[in-house]
């Protein structure tokens, strides 16, 4: 079989924004455009019966959904302007509706009378959709004299993939069906996390701040007959991620110890959370994959019921909430990407026996489309043999074989580590760990203390973090070297985020591995904490290093402690608006390096962000990957 070529991912179809319009879904296909260094969109109609057709596309973004048994869309207006333009599909064109002065979201049917939509505000100026036209201008004039500075007073102050947040906020705004007049319905200083619709009100998740955010979000709640707003429950001490209404009543999903802990159901009552369901699940798709790209639904509704994508052990699935319960209503390896239902049947995108995406009728999988069949067709396709072994818990972990493989001969490895700490890897396909078994390696990938999937003790970072996940990785080599040809002179080592953080913390520790290569990783606990978009996101087992005692603690989990016993001949793999790790982190380990006399690299990308290896563009994707490649297999053959 014709091995997997690097740039074979020019050739792959990322699905995304599962919808239902009348009596057929859509969805948006994504192909990368190699000779615009982007990426092509085009809007499906799919049939129940498999007949799948282009109705609008390609072009560079589209963003669709349904309202009322019709496909709308929305793209952002003039240049030098704040505007979004709503159409609706008729006959594969966009017909214009109206638009409106916001960076706004998809439309809610909210009244008789009113859209909801979720928009951008700016500080500097919140009612801007509320100016005349010569106000607007004078606006952004006003704005590109300052474009030269960067003035930060408030916490949080940037977000990966966006860039620098302060003064941001997310709004609520209604927009009249006849005149399209819009209003804001919250304050200028409320950030706006989740919103659910009913019986006439809109109930929400929101931060409200004027310099310091929250950790905690409160429950609110509008009532557009009397034009009030109102705190349902008043945030001090949860964790809370959604809000959701099951037959009519109001139920939040999150965790009151820390946030990475399994979410939990609560009816929103009297002012308070009544447990309503325990779990051991957190209600996202944390399977790892290079082979996504685009929107996806995370909470959909049916008869009352909500429904969700979690994971459970090594595979994602989807489950439903009935305000008592929750009910496993998929099933089987691989991982549910999205969901859609249709005429009261259940239809996801997924990766499924190690194919790339398409959809399927669940909860049987059946196969409707068919888009990825052909650019994988007499391409070797290594598939995952699962394997355990024990380190204080059972570890499952899974081997690549390599092209041809001969099991008179002996072979290199890859120990690839995941991003989070709390993801998953499972069997699903892997553009970067096929490309390694076409070039003959072996490629290990292990589920260590800290991941997803097996509950809140198991996945407790505040325990396991740079201590027992080390162990279970080190435990994890060792297996596969008992199961496998392996040449333990031939070890490499690469991850990303967490990922790239363990890669970091392995060099620091060990030298068994002869080349690695450290991605989006951090090095410094200390200095991330302060930089970094998901401090203020997390809690710490060390609280806030604010004193030296703290500040001590942090510092025994930074690789960067431990430089002096690094010889690994290391990679960096770092984007310069990655503001989750940020460029620093890779620079400090980098510069030890360098003054160590061990040999060094940092390949930085201009422009990218944490989600590079997943989102990024597409040239960019792929020197990423002959990067770390070359780079392995230099230290490695």
């Amino acid at each position: 079989m014709k091995p997997i070529e690097l740039d074979l991912m020019k050739g792959y179809r990322y699905l995304s924004n599962l919808f239902a319009a009348g009596d057929v879904l859509y969805y948006t296909e994504t192909v990368a455009d190699m000779e615009n260094n982007d990426y092509l969109q085009s809007l499906h109609r799919l049939n129940t019966d498999g007949e799948d057709r282009v109705v609008l596309g390609p072009q560079k973004r589209i963003s669709s959904f349904s309202l009322n048994d019709k496909v709308f869309t929305r793209k952002s207006g003039e240049e030098g302007k704040i505007e979004t333009v709503y159409s609706v599909l008729e006959g594969g064109e966009e017909k214009e509706i109206f638009r409106v002065p916001l960076a706004s979201g998809d439309l809610k049917d909210f009244s008789e009378k009113y859209y909801l939509t979720e928009g951008e505000t700016d500080r500097r100026c919140p009612d801007y959709y509320r100016l005349k036209e010569e106000e607007r201008k004078a606006f952004h004039e006003a704005c590109s004299k300052e474009e030269d500075y960067l003035v930060l007073d408030e916490y949080p102050f940037n977000y990966n993939g966006v860039g620098f947040i302060n003064g941001k906020r997310n709004s609520l705004f209604l927009i009249d069906k006849e005149s399209f007049e819009v209003c804001r319905i919250t304050p200028e200083t409320m950030d706006v996390e989740n919103v659910q619709i009913c019986d006439g009100k809109i109930y929400f998740l929101a931060n409200d701040y004027e310099s310091m955010k929250k950790m905690f979000a409160s429950i609110y709640c509008y009532d557009i007959e009397n034009n009030k707003l109102q705190v349902l429950y008043r945030n001090e001490t949860a964790f809370l991620r959604r809000i959701h209404i099951v037959h009519g009543k109001l139920y939040a999903e999150g965790a009151f110890d820390t946030c990475i802990s399994s979410h939990q159901f609560y009816e929103v009552k009297d002012g308070e959370l009544i447990p309503a369901c325990k779990s051991e699940w957190i209600f996202y798709n944390t399977i790892g994959s290079d082979c996504r790209y685009g929107k996806t639904h995370g909470q959909v509704y049916e008869d009352g019921d909500v429904y969700l994508i979690t994971v459970d052990q090594e595979r994602s699935i989807v489950v439903s909430f009935d305000g008592e319960k929750l009910t496993c209503i998929t099933d089987g390896e691989g991982s549910v990407d999205d969901m859609a239902f249709l005429n009261g049947e259940l239809y996801v995108i997924a990766m499924k026996d190690m194919k790339l995406q398409e959809v399927y009728k669940a909860p049987e999988f059946r196969q409707l489309t068919s888009v990825n069949e052909e650019v994988l067709k007499d391409r070797y396709v290594a598939r995952p043999e699962r394997f355990t072994c024990f380190n204080v818990d059972e570890i499952v972990g899974y081997a690549l074989r390599p092209i041809d493989y001969d099991e008179t001969k002996t072979y290199p490895a890859i120990l690839d580590i995941h991003g989070g700490p709390k993801t998953a890897y499972g069997e699903v396909f892997y553009h970067e760990m096929q490309i390694w078994a076409s070039r003959g390696y072996f490629v290990l990938f292990c589920n260590p203390h800290c991941s997803d999937g097996k509950g809140n003790d198991f996945a407790d970072y505040l325990k396991h973090y740079g201590a027992t996940d080390y162990d279970d990785l080190m435990a994890f080599v060792d297996k596969a070297l008992e199961l496998y040809p392996i040449d333990p002179e031939r070890l490499a080592v690469t991850g990303g985020s967490y990922g790239g953080y363990m890669t970091n913390w392995i060099i620091t520790h060990t030298d068994r591995f002869k080349a690695a290569a450290s991605q989006r990783s951090i090095s410094n606990r200390v200095a991330d904490f302060y930089y970094s978009d998901y401090s203020y996101d997390t809690t710490y087992e060390n609280g806030i290093p604010l004193d030296s005692k703290a500040i001590d603690l942090f510092w025994d989990r930074s690789p960067l402690k431990y430089v002096e016993n690094t010889v690994t001949p290391t990679l960096f793999i770092q984007s310069t608006q990655d503001y989750r790790c940020p460029f620093p982190e890779a620079l400090q380990l980098f510069s030890a390096l360098k003054w160590k006399g061990v040999e060094t690299r940092i390949c930085g990308f201009k422009g990218e962000n944490h989600e590079l290896s997943r989102s990024g563009k597409p040239l960019h994707r792929l020197r990423r990957l002959s990067e770390i490649t070359d780079w392995l297999i230099s230290h490695t053959s």
